[in-house]
């Protein structure tokens, strides 16, 4: 009999559920072995960038497993088939793991079960992605919650703090010479040291850098979020959500941050801060319990009526938004930090959605892809949420009727433009007056400010008053009235 414990999107040792079942409950003298199956999920949203915050997150969890002897195995292929060949080496299989709501992972466990089952195995799974488990939280008809406020409202009277306690782990329990080197024929076995993290983005990866980012903010973000989170040119949010995803700090973690410092806090100001930043952190619990309830969302709209919406499928406008030369100064910003850093402001990614998806009505599914392909911190649940909210196309979305105007959002979250100048050099010496409008510049203004508009950088691709009509337009052919 063999026991695995299998690593996913719970890159770290310290507090994670499956793990320290594992540990509690492995028999002494009991063969085991710790892997990690690299592989591109049936999603297929994996970024150069992405990538290296993974490899460089494995790197480190190696490591951290070295230090106590023991060896992190990474094992490349196809989940089904890997466990399938560990079955027929070693017979009866015991394995661990935290659950994953996406539907794809749904569907890989239910096969690997299968096969851990044909043989007289058992599969021991946990909860560690969310803070409630998906169907805790339930609406009067005992139904899930198609609106955030009233399931944000339910969480909170429901968390305690046994739902975001410190799962202690014991590695001492796990010796050296039961450890199992699995060596697969079929299968490729990489060393952590092979692991390859050529394109960097913004974001560093691994449990280390997690923790520094969760304790910076802790001492020096949180009290203020509220106040500085729509603030694209300051550093104002958490920057977790990578870790978050990929597990390298846990959301209990993140969770029981948040409620020690409101438990600390002063003042009414910061107060409202860390409540701020608990509501995000539970809007993305929303957006997983959606998700597990509702796997069509691979593909579909979460209000089918809108699967009929006449779309726009302009490749070469696309492209315009993608590189970031739409000619809307905010927009082209959001665009060349996410392609630069892997990584994208918050508030901008509403706005880049909106200006996508409303000004150019083009399909969601189109920026949804272009997002995870590009995103350190791609988590299907969240962007998915997200992108179907700007399209008002998803659970508790924008009313199609309410579009962000690119021009005042930008007034509005960067009104100096600092956030402008450093992503679209060609406007750096384009003064605050124009910095949001560069077509209002005169002839004259453009020779003075040194750019050229429509030569150096592009005039506006389309015109936002005329969009907002053919958005309102196309959605009440749907809602009929």
């Amino acid at each position: 009999m063999l026991y695995v414990y299998w690593f996913r999107k719970d890159l770290r040792t310290d507090d994670n559920a499956a793990l320290a079942g594992f540990f509690k409950n492995l028999p002494d003298g009991s063969k085991f072995c710790l892997i990690y199956i690299k592989n591109r999920n049936s999603f297929n949203y994996f970024g150069e960038k992405r990538i290296s915050f993974l490899n460089e997150s494995l790197k480190e969890l190696s490591r951290s497993l070295s230090e106590k002897d023991l060896d992190l195995q990474i094992i490349e292929g196809k989940s089904a088939g890997i466990f399938r060949e560990i079955t027929e080496k070693y017979g009866k299989v015991i394995l661990y793991f935290n659950r994953q709501v996406e539907p794809y992972c749904i569907k890989r466990d239910k096969e690997v079960k299968e096969i851990i089952d044909s043989v007289g195995g058992q599969v021991f799974d946990y909860n560690d992605t969310c803070i409630l488990e998906p169907g805790e939280v339930k609406n009067e008809a005992g139904d899930q919650y198609r609106v955030y406020t009233p399931f944000k409202n339910k969480s909170l009277g429901i968390i305690g703090k046994s739902h975001y306690a410190n799962i202690r782990t014991d590695l001492s329990s796990l010796k050296k010479e039961n450890e199992t080197d699995l060596s697969l024929n079929r299968h490729k076995s990489i060393k952590s040291e092979d692991l390859k993290s050529s394109v960097k983005g913004i974001i560093e990866g691994g449990r280390n850098s997690g923790i520094s980012l969760l304790k910076e903010f802790y001492e020096n973000g949180i009290s203020e979020y509220k106040e500085k989170r729509d603030i694209p040119s300051v550093t104002g949010t958490s920057m977790l959500s990578a870790h978050l995803h990929f597990g390298t700090v846990g959301i209990r973690e993140a969770m029981r941050t948040a409620m020690s410092a409101l438990n600390k806090a002063e003042s009414e100001s910061s107060k409202t801060g860390i409540q701020t930043w608990i509501n995000e952190l539970l809007w993305r619990e929303f957006y997983y319990h959606i998700t597990f309830f509702n796997p069509r969302l691979t593909s579909e709209s979460f209000r089918n009526e809108y699967d009929d919406l006449n779309w726009s499928y302009d490749e070469e406008l696309f492209d315009k938004w993608c590189r970031g030369m739409t000619g809307f100064p905010i927009v082209d910003a959001g665009m060349r930090q996410l392609n630069s850093e892997g990584w994208l402001h918050n508030r901008v990614r509403m706005i880049t959605a909106m200006f996508l998806t409303k000004d150019l009505f083009i399909d969601w599914r189109l920026g949804e892809k272009y997002f995870a392909e590009n995103l350190i911190d791609m988590d299907f649940s969240s962007n998915n949420g997200g992108w179907q909210w700007c399209a008002s196309t998803g659970v508790d979305a924008q009313p199609y009727f309410r579009i962000f105007n690119p021009y005042l959002q930008s007034k509005k979250f960067d009104p100096k433009g600092d956030y402008i100048r450093k992503y679209i050099p060609e406007l750096k010496n384009v003064p605050s007056e124009f910095i949001h409008e560069p077509d209002k510049m005169s002839s004259d203004d453009m020779k003075k400010y040194n750019v050229i508009i429509g030569k150096d950088y592009p005039a506006g691709i389309t015109e936002h008053s005329l969009a907002k009509e053919r958005v309102v337009s196309e959605f009440k052919k749907i809602k009929k009235y």
